[in-house]
């Protein structure tokens, strides 16, 4: 038997699958689920439907997810803060694309990083605060999905390629337990081009899942992982559930779950 999640309340739609299915509809609070004995393949289902779809997996415990590590830049904001910092100083041109390249994992990360870290040499730090309150926009459903976990025991955490002054901001504004993202070196208010200690690549990131699990001594199949890029393949492979959210084509190989049409919140239909 396998289980369909359907995220929506559109019962037409959800009911005509569970036809072409041969399933049975069950309704839950958010979301349709179908359960069917028909082998199927959920790739030809996803294009043919502009809903989100996912397996819901009979064999997993998903009460027993106890970490959330979420991605922050096109994953918990709507946002790439680098970008964004870059078009406040006048160089945006240089600095968009090549962090398109390496989230598309055409490029290496680190060397991305550190090439548009020299670009943004010298730039005042003050664009930072202003970026952070004129461009910076939660994605849906992210407020709604980390006090769903809060409220369910289960501690969040943000990780980060991008700049450690917006990833503490955020870990502030939504209230996430832990926070890890690039230390750049400032000095007098400015950027001075190099980064203190390593940069937070894919590699460091699933590092970063393995030292969160050590510290709340638990397993690394109860984490939760979600990103968008190349950069998140690395703790998608730590985790026990990974999430793709509106990602790049080359992570949804890397995932269980796929969130292309909807927000954040829809990951709260497996925990229901």
């Amino acid at each position: 038997m396998k289980t369909l999640i359907f995220h929506s309340l559109k019962a037409s739609a959800a009911k005509k699958l569970a036809l072409k299915l041969s399933g049975e509809i069950e309704l839950r609070k958010n979301h349709y689920r179908i359960h069917t004995e028909k082998n199927f393949d959920i790739e030809n289902y996803r294009l043919l439907n502009n809903v989100d779809l996912n397996i819901f997996d009979n064999n997993f415990d998903y009460q027993s997810i106890r970490l959330m590590v979420s991605d922050m830049d096109s994953t918990l904001i709507t946002v790439e803060t680098i970008d964004e910092v870059a078009k406040e100083v006048g160089l945006n041109d240089e600095i968009s694309l090549i962090t398109e390249e390496a989230m598309q994992g055409h490029l290496n990360f680190t060397e991305s990083f550190k090439k548009r870290l020299s670009i943004l040499k010298g730039i005042n730090i003050s664009s930072f605060e202003s970026v952070y309150n004129k461009k910076i926009k939660l994605s849906p459903g992210a407020q709604e999905l980390i006090n769903y976990f809060k409220s369910n025991q289960i501690k969040t955490a943000v990780v980060s390629g991008g700049l450690i002054f917006f990833a503490e901001k955020l870990q502030s504004q939504l209230g996430i337990d832990k926070c890890r993202a690039n230390d750049v070196e400032i000095i007098n208010q400015s950027m001075t081009g190099n980064i203190r200690g390593d940069v937070i690549d894919a590699n460091e990131k699933a590092q970063y899942v393995g030292e969160l699990c050590d510290h709340y001594n638990i397993e690394n199949g109860q984490v939760i992982a979600i990103g968008d890029g190349a950069n998140d393949i690395e703790m998608m492979k730590v985790a026990g559930l990974s999430v793709a959210y509106h990602a790049k084509p080359l992570l949804k190989e890397h995932c269980n779950i796929q969130i292309n049409f909807g927000g954040l919140e829809s990951l709260i239909d497996f925990f229901e």
